[in-house]
């Protein structure tokens, strides 16, 4: 399978950002916004490229904000837990429309973390924890 462009990771993150204004979603910074879109875009990559690569990018992107961003531990725990939940929506999901249902309702039923508070701890997937 061909990895993902990153004209492909931009496209995800603005479908994200369309549904995100569709569904009427706020916070676009450690927010119910953010959330939906880091699960849509994992969705989207395991849908169209398959789970390791997903978790490859998704994980390199959240070095990335380690280093550039100075991103807090609560804020990689929230993406990295809404990215592994987007893998696992994407590996049902058909469509892109699909995902971004699939993913508003995991949000609305409380399985994403979309604040910084939550006291759930890194979401494992199919990769199991850390040895």
């Amino acid at each position: 399978m061909p990895a993902p462009t990153y004209s492909d990771l931009a496209r995800y993150g603005r479908e994200a950002d369309a549904y995100a204004r569709q569904f009427g979603l706020t916070g676009r910074h450690n927010g119910d916004w953010d959330a939906f879109r880091h699960t849509y875009a994992s969705a989207e990559m395991t849908r169209q490229y398959g789970s390791q690569w997903a978790r490859a990018a998704g994980d390199l992107y959240e070095n990335y904000g380690d280093i550039i961003n100075n991103q807090s531990s609560p804020e990689r725990n929230m993406d990295l837990w809404n990215n592994a939940r987007g893998r696992e929506i994407g590996g049902q999901s058909t469509t892109s429309l699909d995902s971004a249902q699939r993913a508003r309702t995991a949000l609305a039923n409380g399985d994403l973390i979309s604040n910084l508070a939550d006291p759930r701890n890194r979401y494992y997937d199919d990769y199991g924890p850390p040895a």
